[in-house]
């Protein structure tokens, strides 16, 4: 398991689409820091100008959603090279474990994540201190901010579970990421829509259940608010994780290798 986790993550980081990845989201980033820095031009009172607090509340709202389609992306990172130039045969052929691959690939997928994250949110803070400083009410927007993060992780490793499953099972990986998209989509907005005309709190309970629901939860600052629910949240992408993991593991053993 080692020697493949390192001659995956080995694979990765030679990849241009990680480096071009993380620039597009750097200059996003820095564009959106920007603005905010030019609107405080326009600004005359100092106590109504965006600082770096604003921005990681700005984070709080959005950055749920965004880190769960982001483990998308890194597990497209991770297979993409396989889709392309099969390489997949040549490593269940010379007799690496399916298990060992599946895992490999899992945990790759996770390392990743974290990465490239920690990466980006330091180059937030570091250009949001300098273009727009701190207030003093940073330490608990940073606070909220961690607290939110605490509950995203365990979501965000169950979607990994998920994109990992899928594009070890689908030979394309654009069906692969419109089956991830539509998997956390449909059935929520399935439910709510349902509830709604049948005006049925049984199916809000249900929806209330998916992982999507948690990360609208948390965007509304619910760990700030009831820190009780993290356990929830860790309780739930445990628990799909799991359920990924296993499913698509079942799939991979199963499926023929071209």
């Amino acid at each position: 398991m080692t020697h493949y986790l390192s001659a995956e993550f080995f694979r990765t980081v030679r990849r241009r689409y990680l480096y071009f990845t993380l620039g597009i989201c750097a200059l996003l980033l820095l564009s959106v820091i920007s603005l905010f820095a030019y609107a405080n031009t326009t600004i005359p009172e100092d106590s109504e100008k965006a600082t770096v607090d604003f921005l990681f509340y700005f984070f709080i709202q959005f950055l749920p959603t965004i880190g769960l389609y982001f483990t998308l992306l890194i597990g497209d990172m991770t297979f993409s090279e396989e889709h392309k130039v099969q390489t997949m045969r040549n490593t269940v052929f010379y007799g690496t474990p399916r298990m060992t691959i599946y895992l490999g690939k899992f945990l790759n997928c996770l390392i990743f994540c974290f990465v490239v994250m920690i990466a980006l949110l330091a180059f937030a803070f570091g250009a949001g201190t300098l273009l727009l400083g701190i207030s003093t009410s940073f330490v608990s927007v940073i606070s909220e901010f961690l607290l939110m993060l605490a509950g995203a992780i365990p979501l965000w490793i169950a979607g990994a579970a998920l994109a990992v499953a899928l594009y070890s099972n689908i030979p394309s990986g654009n069906l692969a990421a419109f089956t991830f998209i539509g998997i956390f989509l449909l059935p929520t907005n399935l439910l709510k829509l349902f509830a709604f005309m049948l005006n049925n709190k049984f199916l809000s309970e249900v929806r209330s259940l998916f992982l999507t629901s948690r990360l609208d939860e948390l965007a509304a600052n619910g760990a700030s608010s009831e820190p009780s629910f993290l356990i929830t949240c860790w309780i739930t992408g445990m628990v799909f994780t799991a359920i990924f993991l296993i499913g698509g593991y079942l799939g991979f053993c199963r499926k023929e290798i071209k």
